[in-house]
């Protein structure tokens, strides 16, 4: 059995039981539900405190809510929502590995396949001068390119989860992964880990300050340029990709206020927002107005007539009366609860035209209102994943993300992998967030974040993908090398291949949760079609459909891929979650184990345990014991604490804010 189905099979069972959640030692009066009215003084409390905390930033130990406790509500909100003013400049900053040592980035092989065919020099990789594959070099540095960029992109999303563990300002990056999820854009088609780390710090810059600038900001971004496709919007061949999602998903949402017309004349209106064109394959990528390229002429949206161009398409469309309505209640359901009035959508609506569209006036509206104190507001979201494992970690009190349990596969597992967002809608999130799959790996990393193995045996950022573990079998022929990853020498070292064999069967045994660094190859993919098309190559999901041809070898080219890349990148820490059991349960140690749970209930959860749940956690540490009250020199104790407290995060309160 493994060591967390307990804890897993106590959240199943008790998850049938449903209960009304109440928040803390006070109940809110039933007035204050839709009441923007500023909560008082004398209505604050300790989980008055928390409740904010977990909702505007990832929660907290004891020691951080005791602190926002202690001011007064106003004072409070104002901490969290003025955090430009807390010094964060001790926030290490993302060290790049260096996946592009000839200068060439994965997106640059566009319009090069032509001089790839005639002199088999691309990336900066000349042919081979002996062998029957003279392009295999550059079709190896291609898929090189292709698996660092997922895998640098795996790195920077770790970076940003410590982040947001470290961060003295919680809500600024709680607004950053706000954004994200708003303006939803994925490294699966960017495919640039620089262009989206660009766009996550315009999130983070921009995230409290005003709409209208973080809208164009985001419409000139070029991570935004290339995931909507504007940049392919010209003069006499509108693409409306761009228009059409800044409308539906972005300002006004599906279907509200705007027409199928609206959409082609603001897409004129936005032609010519592209990318400039880089004189060298390294220069960097940067937003340019082509006047050559926009179309200047007359045009008709909501009624208005005139030479529109992008930034007045982004005028007119803050102009509409469902814009501030619709940003709002993205904001509302996020940081308060789903259902929300009209009448308070249309306040919060006001005050944000009031504003201007300064967001700072509409978050300190909402944390401060009596609404969101409010009975139906309290532990009535399920925590989203990313939240969820930064906020277990900060409030077992440790400093930096660890290394084991991971925090991307965990989070791929759970359904939310940072930069990598399902669509432009974002994640879906609300109930989707929990089922037994996901159940199951939350009850997981609780215990080895409590129990962790030393270092695990395998560097799951080293794995080469499944589909093509085997490629050494596949392609004899050519010598493929199988490697493995090794610890002291931080390289893919070549091995036997019984040892590699071995090695396979054992990740057949236990398979990772889930690997980012996926390869997909679509002939109809323009990106491809300079290095497939010419010989006919399908898609390559299987390493049988893969292609040899007299200039290259496809399988060659991407086993090789994944050995130069796991090279190139940086290995993921693998440090265990340093713990302090006995530091974050003392305040309980002394107690009966009623006073055990209930303390452990205070400092982990928003609400309050169901009395079966409860009751159950005290019969087990009563187990454990084998007595009615703890001794502290018991050496059983530390122990029972651990395994109570994993019970207390497995529990479905837990997975509630």
């Amino acid at each position: 059995m493994k060591p967390w189905f307990p804890a897993l099979v106590l959240s199943l069972v008790l998850l049938l039981h449903p209960r009304v959640v109440t928040a803390g030692t006070s109940t809110p009066p039933a007035a204050w539900r839709d009441d923007l009215a500023p909560l008082q003084a004398a209505d604050w409390n300790v989980d008055r405190a928390a409740h904010l905390l977990a909702r505007a930033g990832f929660g907290g130990p004891p020691a951080e809510v005791a602190r926002l406790a202690q001011m007064d509500p106003a004072a409070a909100v104002d901490f969290l929502v003025d955090y430009e003013k807390i010094p964060d400049s001790d926030l290490p900053a993302f060290e790049p590995s260096g996946i592009y040592p000839h200068g060439w980035k994965f997106g640059q092989f566009e319009g090069a396949g032509r001089e790839l065919f005639r002199t088999g020099k691309i990336f900066g990789v000349p042919a081979a001068r002996e062998g029957a594959l003279p392009l295999q070099p550059a079709i190896n540095e291609f898929y090189t390119l292709l698996v660092s960029e997922h895998a640098e992109m795996r790195r920077a999303g770790e970076w940003w989860a410590d982040r947001m563990l470290r961060t003295p300002r919680p809500l600024q990056e709680h607004l950053t992964l706000f954004w994200h999820n708003h303006f939803a854009t994925s490294q699966e088609k960017v495919m640039d880990y620089e262009l989206m780390l660009r766009q996550n710090q315009t999130f983070r810059e921009l995230g409290n300050g005003n709409f209208r600038t973080l809208l164009l900001a985001v419409a000139q971004d070029p991570a935004m340029l290339i995931w909507l496709d504007n940049r392919e919007n010209r003069r006499g061949h509108p693409n409306e990709n761009f228009a059409r999602e800044i409308l539906e998903l972005f300002c006004l949402g599906e279907g509200q206020g705007y027409t199928e017309s609206d959409i082609r004349e603001l897409a004129r209106a936005f032609t010519g927002w592209g990318l400039a064109p880089r004189p060298r394959t390294n220069d960097p990528i940067r937003f340019v107005a082509a006047a050559a390229e926009h179309d200047d002429g007359e045009k008709r949206a909501f009624g208005v007539t005139g030479r529109l161009d992008g930034t007045n398409a982004i005028d007119l469309i803050l102009a509409q009366p469902g814009t501030p309505l619709f940003i709002t209640r993205k904001l509302y359901r996020w940081f308060v609860r789903e259902d929300l009035s009209p009448a308070l959508n249309r306040q919060l609506a006001d005050l944000l035209v009031q504003s201007h569209y300064e967001l700072k006036p509409v978050l300190r509206a909402l944390f401060l209102s009596r609404d969101f104190y409010s009975a139906p507001s309290l532990g009535t979201q399920i925590t989203a994943p990313v939240p969820w494992l930064v906020g277990t970690c900060r409030k077992l009190g440790l400093r930096q993300l660890p290394g084991t349990p991971n925090f991307t596969e965990t989070a791929g597992a759970l359904g939310q992998v940072l930069f990598y967002p399902p669509n432009v809608a974002g994640w879906p999130g609300r109930q989707t967030w929990i089922n037994p799959a996901t159940l199951t790996a939350r009850a997981r990393f609780a215990h080895e974040l409590l129990y962790p193995a030393t270092v695990p045996d395998v560097a799951r950022d080293k794995i080469i993908a499944e589909g093509f573990r085997r490629l050494p079998d596949v392609f004899p022929q050519h010598g493929l090398t199988p490697r493995i990853w090794d610890d002291h020498t931080g390289r893919m070292e070549p091995v036997s291949s019984e040892r590699y064999h071995q090695f396979l069967a054992e990740l057949e045994s236990d398979t990772p949760t889930t690997t980012v660094a996926t390869i997909k190859v679509d002939p109809a993919d323009p990106k491809m079609n300079m290095a497939l098309k010419p010989y006919g190559a399908a898609g390559m999901s299987k390493a049988a459909q893969m292609a040899e041809t007299e200039f290259y070898n496809l399988g060659v080219g991407v086993y090789t891929g994944f050995i130069e890349a796991y090279n190139r990148v940086k290995p993921i820490p693998r440090t265990p979650a340093p713990v302090d059991v006995p530091t974050v349960t003392q305040a309980t140690v002394l107690g009966t184990p009623e006073a055990i749970v209930d303390g452990l209930g205070r400092n982990f959860l928003l609400t309050e345990l169901a009395p079966t749940r409860r009751a159950a956690l005290v019969a087990f540490l009563q187990g454990e014991l084998a007595v009615q009250g703890p001794n502290p020199s018991d050496p059983r104790l530390p122990d029972a604490l651990r395994r109570t407290l994993e019970l207390v995060l497995s529990a479905p309160e837990y997975q509630l804010h």
